[in-house]
């Protein structure tokens, strides 16, 4: 399946958002509701996941942007 490329690059943004809405509707509805914890701790997997992808990509990016110096410096010794 291919993805366009605004939404690749906005998936960290995504997972992040995810999290936050987990852990605001786990606060939001208390402890009254079936599966209480289940909320906050989907909340932190979802942020957890969004800085991993972060972290991942910008590792690769930093590979890719690793330039081979190929021109030799010249000095003039007058």
């Amino acid at each position: 399946m291919i993805v366009s490329d605004g939404v690749y690059k906005r998936i960290p943004q995504i997972w992040l958002v995810m999290g936050i809405i987990f852990l605001l509707l786990g606060l939001a509805a208390g402890p009254n509701i079936e599966h209480f914890y289940a909320y906050p701790v989907l909340g932190a997997v979802c942020i957890a996941r969004s800085l991993q992808i972060y972290q991942f990509r910008r590792n690769l990016g930093r590979r890719n942007r690793m330039t081979v110096l190929t021109e030799t410096q010249k000095i003039n010794r007058d």
